[in-house]
């Protein structure tokens, strides 16, 4: 690989000379989390020293230029401040069609990542790509490659639109790590990852920014290969970089994590997966946390089931030790101890499994009632097609749909479940509204929409579009609701959101 690479990893090769590569890379990606404090206090030493000269800065041609640099910065860190500078960027381009063409990529890049999918494929079509340079282009690609690879799960006609923004990509600059790893995920995929490993290896890499993604992808092409050692070792060495340059947004850890939990190491992976959650949360990067709360759920469901063993294996020997106390006198004091942490552990393990049965059961069921009624929906049709024909298929498809009630019974069920876990909740809730905007329940024992959204921010989902889904409402009903909410509280700050959080 190049120099840089040599230089910065040399100390991490030697450790790979032991026996146990794996473990001993592994070893080094903890210390170096570890210090990850201090890395993140240089990044914002960095950060604080380029804003101070973009502050000063009079000429808005030298102003745009220490923008770009703040974007670069912190695409990868904070996606809020990041999205503002690429807005003063788009301010500062004036006449000049390159930088106008190149900050809308950047703009398009930054609407992805905070998940706004159709506001991000607006603004990228709207871009003049006879303006972009070499190096600007790829800002471009890179954001067309994401936008409609996510948006052609649901519409299978942008993929063709995707394939021509990465092969006019590849004829400008091969070179480019991302474009030798997309185009080799469109055209080659896992069947020739020797090859793509072989691409991956002879670009060119121009910071420690290309060398991170480097590794990243050749974590994931072993991984596509099914060589897991290699794998572990080439995302771990991305993690440690991106521990170093503060990164929050990579998804290295998280590869990292995932592959650990398939292999067993369920405590590690755990580890990893939280502190991908945790900066993925506070660089506010949307797109990544479906993903990463998935993967945390199906470790969790391991711990828990790991931990019921555990305490299984506890309780038998809490009984042998009872036991032979009894005989040397002293069992009742014993017991007595070993008594209130088996009380604890079982309190705890009722708080789980509350929460675990309260919704991961409730919803499983109510998923399967629904397949269960679509399907027997699908087979009223086909017997109705083959007794009275087309027409009386039409009036039935004309009916009402019983998604309708479907929905209603599963917000029943949302609030049953969430006051059994929080009977409480409306109650804590009223403590932080002013006396005239107290909010109260319905008749009917369950929630009202604004104790639902308040509800789903307890539950930790504080982004309005993922409120708006569940609820089934447009993202405008949510703000609204919201805005009158914290308008009536005693917070009317941005410290409503974090204190309901709380409840």
């Amino acid at each position: 690989m190049k120099k840089l690479i040599v230089f910065f990893f040399s100390g991490i090769f030697v450790l790979f000379s032991c026996s146990s590569r794996q473990q001993a890379v592994l070893d080094s990606l903890d210390q170096t989390l570890q210090l990850q404090g201090y890395y993140d206090s240089l990044y914002v030493q960095q950060h604080t020293r380029l804003r101070n000269l973009y502050l000063v800065e009079k000429s808005d041609s030298v102003k745009w230029e220490r923008a770009l640099g703040l974007e670069r910065i912190l695409f990868y860190h904070d996606i809020d401040s990041c999205h503002h500078y690429v807005r003063e960027m788009l301010r500062l381009s004036g006449n000049n069609p390159e930088r106008i063409a190149f900050s809308q990529s950047c703009h398009a890049n930054i609407l992805f990542k905070m998940d706004s999918l159709t506001i991000a494929r607006n603004v990228f079509e709207r871009i003049d790509t006879s303006a972009l340079s070499k190096e600007s282009y790829g800002t471009y690609a890179f954001a067309g490659y994401h936008i409609f690879g996510k948006l052609k799960k649901d519409h299978p006609e942008y993929a063709a639109i995707q394939e021509q923004i990465v092969q006019r990509w590849w004829r400008r600059d091969s070179t480019s790590i991302e474009c030798a790893y997309y185009h080799n995920a469109l055209h080659n995929g896992s069947r020739h990852s020797d090859q793509a490993i072989k691409n991956l290896e002879s670009c060119v890499l121009k910071s420690l920014n290309d060398t991170t993604k480097a590794y990243y992808f050749l974590g994931l092409e072993y991984a596509a290969k099914g060589d897991y050692k290699e794998a572990v070792q080439y995302l771990a060495m991305s993690a440690v970089i991106d521990v170093h340059l503060s990164v929050k947004a990579y998804r290295a850890l998280y590869e990292l994590a995932r592959i650990l939990f398939a292999q067993g190491d369920i405590q590690r992976a755990d580890r990893y997966m939280r502190t991908a959650q945790q900066d993925a949360l506070s660089s506010h990067y949307a797109v990544q946390y479906e993903d990463i709360i998935h993967s945390q759920l199906e470790i969790m469901n391991v711990l828990l089931r790991q931990e019921k063993q555990k305490r299984k294996a506890f309780v038998m020997f809490s009984l042998t030790s009872a036991f032979l106390l009894a005989v040397a006198l002293v069992s009742l004091m014993l017991l007595s101890k070993y008594s209130k942490k088996l009380n604890l552990s079982r309190a705890r393990e009722n708080e789980v499994s509350k929460i675990k049965e309260g919704f991961l059961a409730h919803y499983m069921e109510k998923c399967v009632d629904y397949l269960n009624k679509v399907d027997d929906y699908r087979s009223s049709l086909r017997k109705t097609a083959r007794s009275d024909g087309q027409m009386a298929v039409m009036a039935m498809l004309r009916k009402p749909s019983f998604a309708d009630s479907e929905f209603h019974d599963l917000l029943a069920t949302f609030d049953t479940t969430f006051l059994g876990i929080f009977p409480e909740f409306v109650q804590r809730v009223n403590e932080h509204m002013q006396p005239e905007h107290q909010l109260s329940q319905p008749e009917n024992g369950g929630l009202s929409t604004e104790l639902r959204i308040l509800a789903l921010i307890r539950m930790g989902i504080p982004q309005r579009q993922k409120i708006a889904k569940v609820l089934n409402m447009s993202v405008t009903t949510v703000y609204s609701y919201h805005s009158l909410l914290q308008k009536h509280s005693l917070h009317p700050d941005a410290s409503f959101d974090s204190i309901i959080a709380e409840l």
